[in-house]
């Protein structure tokens, strides 16, 4: 029996109704009903309002009710990864909301000291809770005496104290970290899971989002047979300045080695999936590789906080945006309009996802998100020409463009993603202190793409938007406001 069926079968049992009862309070066909309760359709909204409404569910019964049923609509693989995405999408609005104070100092735990040798160069630990004090040490040890901190590892992606240790030791440290790990994955997960990459980077993505970590990702995916060191007993290992920390597969048994020789060999070991693996997370705060400015690539979608106004640019206005003081004006505005013709014209059908919030937020300061040293803000009767033009389109439904439902999905001004082929992108503009921070990270492992595609694909139909009438109606509201300030 389909789970959703079992669901309504046990809350059908529970209500102490007949099915024909409950047909009649919900004005539901009872051969309707009679089918979805024995599983052989799944119902409308309409069907399902009725029923909640039948059953007198609760707000959080209803809510449960309606997950199960996504669940078994859409498949349990693209209902998990649609979750992990959405809570991705939140928590990198939530780590760049908030600003870090860069004034704390990183110190050795409960007094320990920096070893400086070991008991004939290797120290053998056991137990899970004594492994990951040693490895939070080694960690402590390299940020605290290392002149350049730099940190390789290959461990699992998902033990995920250890990145997490890392990630709050340098959060707010004003120390600078080098760290370079090399994750695996299987090439194909269960259908009851969302995929192992999409979790990784959901994880790992935090880490990027420091100014202080340097950090590059790589990935690889794994075989059957599959083993990091071939030959080697530890399948784990991490690599300080001075010293190699190989880990067992269960994470259960750790030794400490300070032998050269031996870090030689590791140092190969992790040179050599290097060579074989791909970059996983890959920051960058060029701007021009941020923007793609050198390869407008064809752009499925874009979720960002404002519309993308760039199909109404003109070549005159750009020029007229950009400010002639930058030290790269003729270099910027010589990347800058052969990238827009492009765009206009390979991203007709491209999707567009907004907040109605940050919309308005434009209307007030006129700045898109460009370092405000590179750019000037567009004028009033500027902003309102642009405005009027996306109402313009969207009424005659030359363009795909959806509010984000604020109530449902929480993203900030920082946060803008763009679907291309082959490569999504997450672009990062946020504040942290006086200075506008640009990150891009460029995501091409092939699971992350298939499911931010699906979910992508999902939102036009999906509570996480508003409709185009209500999409149109908000603009309307906005226009209506600003057109009576400027008479």
């Amino acid at each position: 029996m389909l789970l959703f069926a079992q669901r309504i079968e046990e809350l059908i049992v529970d209500s102490g109704e007949t099915v024909q009862a409950l047909a009649e309070i919900g004005k539901i066909d009872r051969t309707t009903l009679q089918r979805v309760k024995s599983g052989e359709r799944l119902p409308s909204k309409k069907i399902f309002s009725g029923l909640c409404k039948a059953l007198r569910l609760s707000a959080a019964e209803e809510e449960e009710l309606k997950n199960v049923l996504e669940m078994e609509t859409i498949g349990q693989r693209n209902y998990y990864n649609r979750k992990a995405i959405v809570d991705l999408i939140e928590t990198i609005a939530e780590l760049t909301e908030h600003t870090i104070p860069f004034s704390k100092e990183i110190g050795l735990k409960n007094g320990a000291v920096v070893k400086s040798s070991l008991i004939d160069g290797m120290e053998i630990v056991s137990g899970h809770a004594n492994v990951l004090r040693l490895v939070e040490s080694a960690i402590d040890c390299e940020i605290f005496a290392s002149s350049t901190p730099q940190i390789r590892q290959v461990i699992p992606y998902d033990w995920d104290v250890v990145y997490d240790y890392i990630f709050q030791q340098m959060m707010g440290s004003g120390k600078n970290l080098v760290l370079q790990d090399i994750v695996s994955f299987p090439k194909n997960c269960s259908q009851s899971e969302a995929d192992q990459s999409l979790l990784a980077f959901k994880k790992l993505a935090a880490l990027s989002l420091l100014d202080n970590v340097d950090y590059q990702s790589r990935f690889y995916y794994r075989p059957s047979d599959w083993h990091p060191v071939d030959g080697g007993v530890f399948p784990y290992y991490l690599l300080t300045s001075n010293r190699l920390i190989t880990l067992s597969k269960d994470l259960a048994t750790a030794v400490v080695y300070q032998d050269a020789g031996l870090y030689q060999v590791y140092d190969g070991y992790f040179s050599d999936l290097l060579d074989n693996s791909a970059p996983f997370i890959h920051g960058s705060r060029d701007l021009f590789e941020i923007y793609a400015l050198e390869d407008a690539l064809p752009t499925k979608l874009v979720m960002q906080p404002i519309p993308c106004f760039s199909r109404y640019f003109t070549d005159e206005m750009i020029e007229k945006q950009l400010n002639r003081d930058f030290s790269y004006f003729e270099a910027l505005l010589a990347a800058v309009l052969p990238f827009y013709d492009k765009f206009r014209a390979d991203n007709k059908g491209m999707v567009d996802v907004f907040s109605l919030k940050y919309l308005r937020q434009f209307m007030e300061d006129g700045y898109i998100y460009l370092p405000e040293e590179m750019v000037y803000p567009f004028a009033p009767a500027e902003r309102l020409q642009l405005i009027k033009q996306l109402h313009a389109d969207l009424v005659a439904s030359e363009r795909k463009c959806y509010a984000i439902n604020e109530d449902r999905l929480f993203m900030n001004s920082a946060v803008e993603f763009s679907n291309e082929d082959p490569t999504l992108r997450l672009i990062l503009h946020y504040q942290r202190g006086n200075e506008t921070i640009f990150k891009h990270l460029a995501i091409n492992e092939v699971n992350i793409i298939n499911a931010f595609e699906e979910f992508f694909n999902s939102l036009p139909t999906s509570d996480y938007v508003l409709g185009r009438e209500e999409t149109i109606a908000g603009i309307e509201s906005i226009i209506r406001d600003y057109s009576s300030d400027e008479s």
